[in-house]
């Protein structure tokens, strides 16, 4: 299973590799107070973030428990996986 840290890991290299695809600048050293807009990250590109965060942890957290428009901030997007993830493993046991 993996963990919290292993989760925003992932999101930030994700959120990174996006970035780079669209040539805008990265931020090897994200917090997860950053806000999304400011990094770069547009509708399309956070869009295509969460489908490829969803194809590598197996969840989508805006299925049903997050509403996307509320995420504002790098840490937000994180917990939100994390957090689906967690309640996943919490069911599955």
């Amino acid at each position: 299973m993996l963990i919290a840290a292993d989760i925003t890991a992932l999101v930030h290299q994700e959120i990174n590799a996006l970035l780079a695809e669209a040539e805008r600048p990265t931020h090897p050293t994200l917090t997860g107070s950053e806000f999304l807009h400011e990094l770069g990250l547009n509708s399309l590109l956070l869009a295509r973030l969460v489908i490829q965060l969803e194809m590598e942890l197996g969840v989508d957290p805006f299925e049903e428990e997050y509403v996307i428009s509320d995420v504002r901030t790098v840490g937000t997007l994180s917990d939100a996986y994390v957090r689906t993830v967690e309640q996943l493993a919490a069911t599955a046991v």
